[in-house]
């Protein structure tokens, strides 16, 4: 029996401790000497200095374009032709070649530089079509931890010392639960993680009292979860008995009204950010209530239509330089902010347009819900949908693929949130179909 049934199957006390176990392990492999060292790096930086922020990110970033090019078989060849020692800073970068996502897609095994076995597993969500896996080191894993939870002390959060309410996808409620009880804790980091699967209709009232009994420091997670909460405590003219320092929405673009409806129901700040699991460079929101991206994480070229192109400095096990990452922001006219910071001011982020299916009896889920991530044999996946009770999932199917498995995987898997009511069809077809515009849509909505 492996780890996730056996677990399914214990008393929720129980898989309260094996989530508290899980969050030892993960405390172990991402809170080590390398984050903490780089917390102090971080504390001691003059982000008042532009001068400063260039020089050190130039030497970064000069780093990563020589250790791609000796440690990666897919850059020794993509940069042949290339005369490296000719890029000497950031102003340099137009002379490597730009990185478009279905050329990652097509040689991932090639780009990576470390054995798979060595390393950390990530996973995009797969909200374009196909999950994709990158690695990470160690120690970049733990560097980029500590820029995030920096991010969040600077608005006065203390990692691993204050409580801490997630809203995320991960499965803690197993299917067959009938008590109200959507969340678990993780003792670990003092974490509390509500399933974002679950916020739905009569579900709200039971998130709304425990949160009210855990009084989380801070809520971070998807922001249409957390929105639906807020939603629910303004309709119902709810008075907390706790005020978090911040809320930090994570994965999905922050619409407006979510962040109005989110401060005021929580009574506190909403601080965005933005990253991605292929460990784009972080941009973040300052105190005074704007975005910075972080030179000293990488670099972000803003192209006049917005497509962004990055190259990040935690992806030594799989470099990205250049990378067509397929998000959208926009550099602010004003670049100077009133919290002293000289990294560069973005006016706003983009994303991806914000798809959703739709449920008879459990509400919208935008695209971040609908991952094939996990599910062995899918190469690309697109959702159609033309009744609000069913939905068509189109599959086309890596090479050699158990069709008959992966089928099965996904009705589990997307019937655990989209509820019995809905019917999944699943069909496996050479191509999906694209926009006349070329682009891909993961959802097609024609329900709304």
């Amino acid at each position: 029996m492996n780890l996730m049934k056996l677990y399914n199957r214990v008393p929720i006390f129980m898989q309260n401790i094996f989530t508290t176990a899980q969050g030892y392990l993960y405390k172990k492999e991402r809170f080590g000497k390398v984050y903490y060292a780089t917390l102090e790096e971080l504390r001691a930086r003059n982000y008042g200095d532009l001068q400063e922020l260039r020089e050190y990110q130039d030497a970064l970033f000069t780093e990563l374009v020589r250790h791609a090019a000796e440690n990666s078989p897919f850059y020794r060849e993509f940069y042949k032709n290339i005369d490296l020692s000719q890029v000497r800073t950031v102003a340099d970068i137009e002379k490597l070649p730009r990185l478009p996502k279905e050329t990652v897609r097509r040689n991932l095994p090639q780009m990576y530089t470390v054995a798979p076995e060595s390393a950390i597993k990530s996973e995009t969500g797969g909200t374009t079509g196909t999950a994709m896996r990158f690695y990470y080191t160690k120690r970049d894993r733990q560097r980029r931890m500590a820029y995030l939870d920096f991010f969040k002390m600077r608005h006065g959060f203390v990692p691993m010392k204050m409580r801490r309410a997630s809203f995320n996808s991960s499965r803690i409620v197993p299917a067959t639960q009938k008590a109200k009880v959507f969340w678990r804790t993780n003792r670990a980091i003092k974490q509390r993680i509500y399933s974002a699967f679950h916020v739905k209709n009569n579900n709200l009232r039971y998130y709304v009292e425990n949160l009210n009994k855990f009084k989380p420091h801070s809520i971070d997670g998807y922001p249409s979860a957390i929105f639906e909460v807020a939603n629910y405590i303004l309709e119902n003219n709810i008075c907390l008995d706790f005020k978090p320092v911040a809320i930090f929405p994570t994965a999905e673009t922050l619409l407006p009204h979510y962040r109005e409806a989110m401060e005021k129901a929580f009574g506190c700040p909403v601080r965005d950010q933005y990253a991605s699991s292929e460990g784009a460079p972080f941009i973040v929101e300052c105190t005074a209530g704007r975005l910075h991206y972080c030179m000293d994480n990488g670099v972000i070229e803003f192209n006049a239509d917005g497509q962004m192109l990055v190259s990040c400095f935690d992806t030594h096990a799989t470099p990205l330089i250049r990378y067509e990452i397929g998000d959208k922001a926009f550099l602010a006219e004003e670049q100077s902010c009133a919290c002293g910071c000289k990294m560069p001011v973005v006016d706003h982020i983009e994303g991806r347009v914000i798809d959703y299916v739709l449920t008879r009896s459990r509400g919208r889920f935008p695209a971040v819900f609908l991952s094939c991530k996990g599910v062995p044999g899918v190469r690309y996946a697109q959702f159609v949908q033309d009744r609000v009770d069913a939905l068509l999932v189109k599959l086309v199917a890596t090479e050699g693929s158990n069709h008959a498995e992966t089928e099965k995987a996904i009705r589990k898997k997307f019937q655990y949130f989209l509820g019995e009511d809905m019917d999944i069809q699943v069909r496996f077809v050479e191509d999906v179909e694209k926009e006349p515009s070329g682009k891909f849509r993961y959802i097609i909505n024609n329900v709304k």
